[in-house]
C-alpha cells in the first residue's frame, strides 16, 4: 500500500527520534515541513576535483567529530567522495565482514580504522566502527556524531515518499544501513524505479502494514554503466584483437618457405 499520512508522519518521527539519539542534531529545514537540501552532483564533483585542499580541510573536520559542520559541508563530504582523486566511498572488505562475522572485534575495529582512512564517510564502515566501539566497551562518540551527520544529510535529501523526492545515496548499502541499522524495518521487496529504489518495508509489529520508501541511486548506477561500458570496451577489444591474430597465423601459414 502506498504509505498513508499518518504512517509517514510516524516514520518522520522515528527519523528524527533517531537523529537526536546519535548526534543530537538539530532537525533540518526539511524534516520541518520546508525545503530539501539541495544535491547538485555536478557542483560537488567541481569542488571535490578542483578544490581539493579544500575537500581534505572538510574531511578532516568530519574526521574529528566536528560537530558545527553545516548539512551543505557534510553533503560536500559525503556525495563528494565519490568524485574525489584522494578518497574514494566503499564498502567494508571481505576481511573486515568475516572479522565482524566472527565477532573478532579488536582486530575488526583496527581494520575498519585502516578502510575509514580511504573511505572516512562510508556508512557501511562508520556503522561497523561504532559497533566495534560499544563491544570493546570504547568511546563511540566520534561515529555516532559522524553517522548522525551522514544520516541527516540522507534524510534532508528528500522525503522519500516519491521518486522524484527519494533520498539520495552513493551506495545501495546506504539504503540497507538506514532500513535495518538505523530505522530497524523489514524488507519484503525492492525494485529498480527508474534511477530509483522501491524499498517496500515493514515494521516488526505490523507485517500486513507496508510502505514504499525510495532511494535515489543514480551515481551508483552511473558507476555500474561506466565499470561495465569500459568493460565492455576491453572485451571488445580483445575479441578485435584475437580476430586480427587469427587473420594473421593464416596469413603467415600459407607463406611458403
Amino acid at each position: 500500500m502506498e504509505i498513508s499520512p499518518k504512517m509517514y508522519n510516524m516514520k518522520k518521527s522515528m527519523f528524527i527520534a533517531v537523529l537526536l539519539l546519535f548526534a543530537g542534531l538539530s532537525l533540518t529545514a526539511q524534516q520541518n515541513g520546508k525545503s530539501f537540501l539541495t544535491i547538485d552532483y555536478k557542483a560537488m564533483e567541481k569542488f571535490a576535483k578542483n578544490q581539493t585542499e579544500d575537500f581534505k580541510a572538510l574531511v578532516n573536520r568530519f574526521n574529528s567529530g566536528d560537530t558545527t559542520l553545516t548539512d551543505v559541508e557534510v553533503a560536500k563530504i559525503y556525495y563528494g567522495s565519490y568524485f574525489s582523486p584522494d578518497y574514494s566511498y566503499k564498502d567494508a572488505s571481505k576481511e573486515l565482514r568475516d572479522l565482524m562475522k566472527s565477532e573478532s572485534y579488536r582486530p575488526a575495529f583496527e581494520q575498519c580504522k585502516k578502510e575509514l582512512e580511504k573511505s572516512p564517510c562510508s556508512l557501511d564502515l562508520l556503522l561497523k566502527a561504532y559497533t566495534c566501539a560499544n563491544r570493546l566497551g570504547e568511546s563511540n562518540a566520534l561515529y555516532s556524531t559522524q553517522i548522525g551527520q551522514i544520516v541527516n544529510v540522507i534524510l534532508s535529501s528528500g522525503d522519500g515518499r516519491t521518486e522524484k523526492t527519494a533520498f539520495k545515496v552513493l551506495e545501495v548499502s546506504d539504503e540497507y544501513c538506514i532500513l535495518y541499522g538505523i530505522l530497524g524495518l523489514n524488507l519484503k521487496s525492492q525494485a529498480l524505479i527508474g534511477h530509483c529504489d522501491q524499498m517496500t518495508v515493514y515494521e516488526d509489529e505490523a507485517p500486513d502494514e507496508t510502505f514504499d520508501i525510495y532511494f535515489d541511486v543514480s551515481l551508483h548506477l552511473a558507476h555500474l554503466d561506466e565499470l561495465f561500458g569500459v568493460m565492455d570496451k576491453a572485451d571488445k577489444m580483445m575479441k578485435k584483437s584475437k580476430k586480427s591474430k587469427r587473420k594473421n597465423g593464416k596469413k603467415y601459414g600459407e607463406i611458403s618457405l
